[in-house]
């Protein structure tokens, strides 16, 4: 799978859990802090990602 393939997953489940979260905990929240909510976890799964890769390119002592 590419980057394509995986940003649109990310984007896509980034999108879906925000709206759960913030129907569930905060009904009234207006829809652009749902979508901000999203691009924050979307930015968050990016930055993840790259500590995973990091610490596994790091050579053992």
């Amino acid at each position: 799978m590419g980057a394509p393939e995986i940003f649109f997953i990310r984007l896509s489940l980034s999108i879906m859990f925000a709206f759960l979260i913030c129907r569930f905990f905060f009904q009234s929240m207006p829809m652009i802090k749902v979508f901000g909510l999203a691009v924050i976890m979307l930015g968050l799964a990016y930055v993840l990602e790259y500590f995973r890769k990091r610490k596994k390119r790091e050579p053992m002592p």
